[in-house]
């Protein structure tokens, strides 16, 4: 049986839709791994903020503890803290490899991060969540990312949620 030229562009946009669809469910992988790996970057700073309050003196640790009253619990002892340290940092080194994993994955078949932070609102690429007065930016810049953009091949895949900055009320 013989498709005509009709059917066979049909099917071609019917194809095309369910590709792009299945990439915009991967982006939410991504946009996981991209949150899972700034809480291990951040526990990881964490830990090491709790590392250098073990290394005060006894008087610079009581005064701390004194100050954050009322946080009871024990100081823990130098091995349990190295491998608290080793699981921290392995979680975030696993993180980190999953993701960029997926990231080469997906430029691979020419889907790209379109940066959007520092940059100027392209109403065109990026959906504006929410303005924020900011007296160290230019207004219409983005000061903040939600969610990243993404483009596949010559067009945008999903914009860039964003919060742009405006200047501050005149008095």
């Amino acid at each position: 049986m013989t498709r005509s030229p009709r059917d066979l562009a049909n099917q071609k946009i019917q194809l095309r839709k369910q590709q792009e669809t299945l990439l915009r469910d991967l982006l939410t992988v991504v946009d996981a791994l991209d949150r899972a790996a700034d809480h291990w970057h951040q526990a990881e700073g964490n830990h090491r903020h709790a590392q250098s309050l073990l290394a005060m003196t006894w008087w610079q640790r009581w005064r701390q503890w004194f100050s954050l009253c009322p946080l009871f619990a024990p100081a823990p002892r130098p091995d349990q803290s190295e491998t608290l340290a080793e699981v921290v940092t392995s979680a975030r080194q696993g993180i980190d490899m999953i993701r960029e994993s997926m990231l080469t994955v997906l430029s691979q078949h020419q889907i790209m991060p379109m940066p959007s932070k520092g940059h100027p609102f392209d109403p065109t690429q990026m959906h504006a969540l929410a303005q924020q007065v900011d007296a160290h930016c230019d207004p219409n810049i983005v000061v903040q990312e939600v969610v990243r953009g993404y483009r596949w091949q010559d067009r945008v895949l999903r914009e860039a949620q964003v919060i742009v900055a405006v200047a501050p009320a005149e008095e």
